[in-house]
């Protein structure tokens, strides 16, 4: 009798406790934002990279028109000028003494022209009235003509004197840096002879080398990307703009890259970076790439997550996709088998999911 009653009792206690659960809801999962990949086909493509020197595309060796003894230096190694702003001076007191002396001579011309004028004019009236003679007529004349003559060739001398004594300041002709100082404060220099190097700030370009059996897979006009160690997070899109023809003894070839856009505030000539040049390969089929975070791994082999649309506008829901691995490229890997164009495969994330969890993807409107 007393184990009968301590069965019901045990029996009573299991159905509460059941009750009790039954009568929570089990919380809600919040829905999983995911980055994503849709499925495309590559056709052939393999990225190969080569080292590179950052180097302005516009560079040049600064010199004044004029010689003469060098007054002042007004910058520094690195120094950013803008255009038009001063470089450095010679000492202009002989340009200076030579235009006074122009401006004094073309004062005593205009002076000259102004007798000469006048004189003309009263030597013209009187003719016309029969009050001077040929002679003086043709006199007053050539007089006022020289005078002219003489005043033009002063106003040109002036001009000269002028544009020598300005060539005494050595300005930017656009916006740059200082790359070298070639000369010091001091010193004499001569017209044309180089007193510092200047690099323009806007544009920048990337040399590298590539080997001949490359080489006649690239062509000018083609899209690349340059990564810079020492700006971490940072990729640069370029255009090769030349192609060298090769240098003897070297199975290498110089290749230019320029950069697109405004060139980052820490990019500085000199710096190395990673040039990587996409390259269609006649030997490959198209294949399907994939980034490497995509694919997970377990005891049944190689998979991902892929999300699948559902009733609800912009929820998702994890479906798992096994997958045959090809080559790994610095692409990504290349699926041999279990995905198709179009496929919506989830990149981040994937280790907060499970089959059926629904996923929210991060810029879903992009379909």
């Amino acid at each position: 009798m007393k184990t009968k009653i301590k069965k019901l009792f045990f029996i009573a206690l299991m159905a509460i406790f059941v009750a009790g659960c039954a009568s929570k809801e089990s919380p809600e999962e919040a829905i999983r934002p995911v980055y994503f990949q849709k499925v495309d086909r590559n056709a052939g493509t393999e990225i190969r990279s080569f080292s590179g020197v950052a180097q302005p595309r516009d560079e040049a060796k600064l010199s004044f028109k004029v010689g003469g003894t060098i007054q002042e230096i007004a910058v520094q190694l690195g120094d950013t000028v803008k255009r038009g702003g001063v470089i450095a001076r010679l000492d202009a007191t002989d340009y200076r003494i030579n235009y006074n002396k122009a401006m004094a001579s073309l004062k005593n011309a205009e002076v000259q022209l102004i007798t000469a004028k006048s004189a003309f004019l009263r030597i013209e009236s009187l003719y016309a009235g029969n009050n001077a003679s040929l002679n003086d007529y043709e006199k007053a004349k050539a007089q006022y003509e020289s005078a002219q003559a003489m005043t033009q060739t002063a106003r040109e001398l002036v001009s000269a004197a002028q544009n020598q004594l300005d060539y005494t300041s050595l300005e930017a002709p656009y916006s740059g840096t200082i790359s070298a100082i070639l000369a010091r404060e001091n010193e004499m220099t001569g017209a044309g002879h180089p007193v510092v190097a200047f690099s323009s700030v806007q544009t920048f370009e990337v040399q590298t080398a590539v080997p001949e059996n490359i080489i006649g897979r690239i062509s000018q006009g083609m899209e690349v990307t340059v990564a810079f160690s020492t700006l971490p997070g940072e990729t640069f899109q370029g255009t090769i703009t030349e192609i060298s023809s090769g240098s003897p003894g070297s199975a290498a070839y110089a290749v230019i890259v320029q950069l697109s856009g405004k060139p980052s505030a820490q990019l500085f000539a000199g710096m190395t970076g990673t040039v990587n040049i996409p390259l269609e390969s006649k030997d490959r089929q198209a294949s399907i790439i994939i980034s490497p975070d995509a694919v997970s791994h377990d005891q049944n082999g190689d998979f991902v997550y892929l999300a699948v649309p559902t009733h609800e506008e912009g929820i998702y829901k994890a479906s798992r996709q096994d997958v045959k691995l090809g080559e790994l490229s610095p692409a990504g890997y290349e699926i041999a088998a279990g995905l198709k164009t179009g496929d919506i495969v989830i990149t981040a994330g994937i280790r907060f999911l499970y089959e059926g969890r629904e996923v929210k993807l991060l810029d879903a409107n992009d379909f």
